[in-house]
């Protein structure tokens, strides 16, 4: 049997209610015991990852955090990291127009809640009354900062930035490089707009209520992780 790796977004793909959560446990725990690999590829920091993944006790093997950011291992061992340019910060936060915000928050490394004064900054997250305000400002971060970071529009009215140097697609690729398996026994599944790269490039399937944008590059929908492992797993 060729071993395979999963790789999974959290927020709207393998968490869509508790109790197709216990079914993506339990389907991941069958995945693995057949020794195929899965890993966690969500925007979420050190600090939100680990608060769900403790709650509810869910087995992995890698996580790559903050939309492509941070690599770590099941153990916490982090083998790659990749800040946004200090010499930006500023005129970022000025952009963002922190004002006309609902909340905001930066992440370092495996640090999660810091103010845009802290150095090497992995992610900066803002949040903002409307779809339409958020949209609009993360259009015009990307333009203007382009050279050096990808704003992404998240849910619930959200725009988190990273470093341009890296992505979920491109830290999946370097997960490639350490374990050394085959780019066709890579899967993955996701929802939003930072998970359209990793969608298009490894094999990639969309949960049914992704944004239309991902569902154009998937394979095909699937209602829920557990029913693509379900899939893969005999493939």
């Amino acid at each position: 049997m060729n071993k395979k790796i999963l790789v999974s977004d959290y927020d709207q793909t393998f968490y869509l209610n508790d109790e197709d959560l216990k079914h993506n446990i339990i389907a991941v725990e069958e995945f693995r015991k057949k020794g195929n690999i899965f890993v966690f590829a969500t925007g979420r920091s050190f600090y939100d990852f680990h608060r769900k993944i403790d709650k509810y006790n869910i087995p992995y093997d890698y996580a790559i955090l903050n939309h492509g950011a941070t690599i770590l291992d099941k153990d916490d061992n982090i083998f790659a990291n990749y800040s946004i340019p200090n010499e930006i910060i500023k005129d970022i936060k000025k952009d963002l127009q922190i004002d006309k915000t609902i909340k905001g928050f930066c992440c370092s490394r495996l640090e999660s809640r810091v103010d845009f004064d802290h150095s090497d900054l992995t992610k900066i997250a803002a949040t903002y009354e409307t779809t339409e305000e958020a949209m609009k400002i993360s259009k015009a971060i990307n333009e203007k900062y382009s050279k050096y970071i990808n704003a992404y529009y998240v849910s619930k009215n959200s725009v988190e930035i990273i470093s341009r140097q890296t992505s979920k697609s491109y830290a999946i690729s370097l997960l490639l490089d350490k374990i050394r398996i085959d780019k066709k026994n890579i899967y993955t599944i996701g929802d939003g707009y930072s998970d359209i790269d990793m969608i298009k490039d490894f094999n990639g399937y969309a949960i049914k209520d992704a944004v239309e944008e991902l569902k154009k590059v998937a394979i095909k929908e699937c209602s829920s992780v557990w029913e693509l492992i379900n899939e893969i797993i005999h493939i």
